[in-house]
């Protein structure tokens, strides 16, 4: 079982990095600049994370493992579900990750964001699909395509304040994506 002190400090580090990622460029947060907010020493922060990189890192893992498990677990099976499902984790527990895709965010974590995401796409979402592809070419574009454009929407969405609805960002996608799970 894990200690709740180190439970209680990643907690504050994870409020600390979303507090300040509101107001300022992730490039220019710095350790200190957490720890100052989190209320923790440098040394709670090194148990936790090695850098601000490995936190950003961290927290992107977490919410794509979360959303893999809810696809394999078959909760998922349909890519309008899918969707929402995602947008309602960058709401909630997904928040940092919301932010670090923002424009306050890194265009380093940002690359990273899109590759995981077309990577976990090739891999959770593409067998879903009733997509066929004639070779490795169209399948590795169309993956592109894909990632890219729902990348795209999703900062959208976050750099203009969430305004819509998750349900309101699924049915403007709904409108531009033209395949189906099966």
């Amino acid at each position: 079982m894990m200690d709740l002190r180190y439970q209680k400090t990643k907690i504050a580090i994870l409020r600390a990095i979303e507090v300040l990622l509101q107001n300022k460029d992730f490039e220019k947060i710095s350790i200190k600049d957490i720890c100052e907010a989190a209320q923790i020493s440098r040394s709670a922060f090194y148990l936790h994370y090695t850098d601000k990189y490995d936190l950003a890192k961290q927290c992107q893992l977490e919410l794509i493992e979360k959303g893999n498990r809810l696809i394999k677990e078959s909760v998922i099976v349909k890519r309008r579900e899918l969707m929402l499902t995602m947008l309602n984790l960058l709401l909630g527990e997904g928040r940092v990750l919301a932010l670090l895709i923002s424009s306050h965010g890194s265009s380093e974590i940002q690359d990273n964001i899109r590759y995981l995401m077309r990577e976990n796409a090739r891999e959770n979402i593409l067998p879903l699909t009733n997509l066929k592809f004639e070779n490795t070419t169209e399948e590795r574009y169309f993956l592109s395509f894909f990632s890219n454009a729902l990348f795209g929407v999703i900062q959208e969405w976050i750099n203009s304040g969430q305004k819509e609805t998750p349900e309101e960002i699924v049915a403007l996608v709904d409108k531009n994506f033209l395949f189906e799970f099966e």
